[in-house]
């Protein structure tokens, strides 16, 4: 069922009528991420709460003065983190603790709107705002015994969402003066939230500045346990937003005893890099310390051969023996290239006939033999165009041991004549498209790119990364055209992934994807630039939740 299922059971009663706008929004929003009314929250995932987080350390003073003012009501509190999560549950009886178990109102489960729909915790997350939700205007069914309202905690300094804190109790007891007695306890925590951080982030900041000064630590990161980013240049240019996430889940994750260690980390472009980690006076702030990618000189004993190692091998070989060669491949490969390169160091000249040239009689041949008599290598590109008798006598010319470069498309898009030429040649090379040689983009585009800026500028690891992942449908041309784009805008310096053409920095997995995922990747770039960056806006545009769309952007490595 599309929007037109949602209508359909709203008007069958399941959304009250006097439901306000935001509530009815709510609902769709629900819908379209594919939860159901009658889904139970059981079969939702319930992870472990960790009663040490910075959350709870701000909050419990506050919920413990809150509920001894809720003492003769029946309204209690439940308290999510940054994550939607439920994390305390108030001061309550066992009796309401067995009905909020049975009712799914449990510790560690995930209250947004895609996994339970519309409720005082969700839908206060995906607003940003406070929400009252009565009684039957909760989605899930199970929830609708309930009267709540929610609102977010924002942390006042870093302006991140921290949580969400829910005044919840019975249906039908609902006061409108809890609405005010709710925004003064979320204050309360979100006061003790920036006390608890302001001495924590001095002293990250401190050690952040001695790292930075340090000698040979260049690339410095710092994560704050509330949300703090810090990075000099050289750590921008390794690492993205995914990486931020990731490295959050690595320094914050239960496998880390608090104490420094050596990591191997594999960024989103496919950069391994060895980061040390060191915890900075606890609230979970860690600094983060490598050597810059381009700055490191691995040992490596025995290097793989690249395609344009074996391509050098062959040619060699070939110019050697002055072997009559065919050089095949996609256009922009470097055919042309490749076949002036054998006459390289041997001093004999290189004259070019094209099959694009008019043949006029024996005109053709006869330069081609002329420049043969005098040694020189004859370059005959473009050998699809040749009609048969002139490829007939062409083979002619090779089978008499004529010198030659012959270049074309790869052997399987020829004719049968053009084919049987190929095979005549005794040296023959096929030219990979740059799809197939990713290995070399990073070489390729740092000797364009010398040659283009007179070795004034470099790129950034996270760039060649980000070129290195493309398909290159153009090859070497287009590689190069690219290139000199940069180039003609940033002559000297570090050129970041940033610097590349928009079209050119795309997502850096994108190569990866597999054909329905690269749809959904495209429309969801789409709807973001029809909408100016606007996550809310374009996730109503594709007819899905923000939190959804995160999700996506964060699956499909879609880089905004």
């Amino acid at each position: 069922m599309g929007v037109d299922g949602f209508e359909a059971t709203a008007v069958a009663g399941e959304l009250p009528s006097a439901a306000e706008a935001e509530i009815r929004d709510s609902w769709r929003r629900s819908w379209r991420s594919g939860v159901r009314p009658d889904l139970p929250l059981e079969r939702l995932d319930a992870v472990d709460v960790d009663q040490r987080s910075r959350l709870l350390r701000a909050a419990l003073p506050v919920l413990d003065q809150v509920a001894a003012e809720l003492g003769e009501t029946a309204y209690f509190t439940v308290l999510a983190d940054s994550a939607a999560r439920i994390v305390h549950r108030g001061r309550i009886s066992s009796r309401t603790a067995d009905i909020l178990d049975d009712t799914g109102v449990v510790l560690g489960r995930r209250f947004t709107e895609d996994t339970t729909g519309t409720n005082a915790i969700a839908t206060p997350f995906e607003l940003r705002r406070g929400v009252a939700v009565r009684g039957g205007e909760h989605f899930a069914r199970s929830l609708r015994g309930y009267s709540c309202y929610g609102y977010p905690i924002v942390h006042p300094a870093t302006r991140r969402l921290e949580g969400v804190l829910d005044l919840a109790g019975p249906a039908g007891g609902e006061n409108p003066l809890f609405g005010p007695f709710l925004r003064q306890a979320v204050r309360q925590i979100e006061s003790a939230l920036l006390a608890d951080s302001r001495d924590s982030e001095r002293r990250l900041l401190d050690a952040f500045n001695r790292a930075v000064a340090r000698r040979g630590e260049r690339a410095v990161l710092a994560l704050g346990g509330d949300g703090v980013v810090l990075a000099n240049q050289q750590a921008l240019d390794h690492f993205d937003a995914l990486d931020h996430e990731r490295l959050r889940e690595l320094a914050h994750g239960p496998r880390w005893d608090g104490k420094s260690r050596e990591v191997v980390f594999e960024t989103a472009h496919g950069m391994r890099l060895r980061l040390t980690l060191e915890p900075v006076g606890g609230h979970g702030n860690v600094l983060i310390r490598f050597t810059p990618a381009y700055r490191s000189h691995p040992v490596v004993p025995r290097r793989q051969a690249t395609a344009g190692d074996v391509l050098d091998r062959e040619l060699a070989r070939y110019r050697a023996a002055r072997l009559a060669t065919f050089i095949a491949g996609e256009a922009g490969t470097g055919r042309t290239r490749t076949a002036h390169s054998l006459a390289s160091g041997t001093g004999a000249e290189v004259v070019t006939v094209g099959g694009h040239e008019p043949v006029e009689g024996s005109t053709w041949l006869h330069r081609v033999r002329s420049a043969a008599a005098s040694g020189a290598l004859v370059v005959v590109e473009g050998v699809e165009l040749l009609d048969d008798t002139v490829v007939q006598a062409l083979g002619e010319c090779v089978a008499q041991g004529i010198w030659t470069a012959i270049t074309g498309p790869p052997v399987d898009r020829l004719g049968p004549r053009h084919r049987h030429l190929a095979f005549r040649c005794p040296g023959r090379l096929e030219l990979p498209p740059l799809r197939e040689r990713r290995a070399d983009i990073p070489a390729l585009a740092r000797a364009m790119l010398a040659e283009a800026t007179n070795g004034s500028a470099r790129f950034t690891p996270a760039a060649l990364a980000c070129l290195a992942e493309l398909d290159w449908p153009g090859n070497l041309r287009e590689l190069d055209h690219v290139v000199r784009r940069v180039a003609a805008k940033r002559s000297t310096g570090d050129i970041v992934a940033g610097d590349l053409p928009r079209e050119y920095r795309g997502a850096p997995a994108k190569a990866r994807l597999t054909p329905w995922e690269r749809s959904e990747h495209d429309a969801i770039l789409a709807a973001l630039e029809r909408n100016q960056g606007n996550k809310t806006r374009a996730a109503e545009d594709l007819g899905i939740s923000r939190g959804t769309l995160y999700n996506r952007i964060r699956v499909l490595r879609i880089r905004v």
